[in-house]
């Protein structure tokens, strides 16, 4: 094959990696593509010029970069469909309300340096730059209810 060909074929296995992230996001095209780009590097130079060279090259850098570098990425960050994250732990924090809100009314607080959606799980009307607790999350959105503590600014 020509180097321009696995230059092509490796771009476009990084590219099917990026486009499927959100679905598979385990690392299998990405490290493929990275070994044809591997590949048109050492066949544009001259040094690999036999197809069946190429191909058995494109497989083993492949496979090796898969089995030595999977693990680390995905630990590093993980970017699996599946795996989210433990918002879980938010549940007793407090959060500063930034709107008042009527009980079970959706408005804004502030948590963790940034502005979230909440909804008031309370029976208590809850003013602006008070202290609400965080007793439930359901998705972006954080359950809160009255503190006794009162912010003051």
């Amino acid at each position: 094959m020509l180097w321009w060909h696995w230059s092509i074929l490796g771009f476009s296995l990084i590219g099917i990696e990026i486009l499927t992230l959100g679905g598979l996001g385990n690392f299998y095209f990405l490290f493929f593509g990275m070994a044809a780009l591997m590949v048109t590097g050492l066949t544009w130079s001259g040094l690999v010029e036999a197809a069946w060279l190429q191909w058995f090259l494109f497989a083993i850098l492949g496979i090796i970069s898969l089995l030595v570098m999977k693990k680390p990425l995905q630990n590093k960050r993980t970017l699996n469909g599946n795996d989210e994250p433990d918002v879980d732990s938010m549940v007793g924090e407090i959060a500063k309300v930034l709107e008042p809100l009527e009980p079970q009314a959706m408005g804004k607080v502030e948590l963790r340096g940034s502005t979230w959606n909440a909804r008031n799980a309370g029976e208590s009307l809850l003013d602006t730059n008070s202290i609400a607790k965080i007793v439930r999350v359901d998705g972006l959105t954080v359950w809160i209810q009255a503190e006794s503590l009162t912010q003051e600014e």
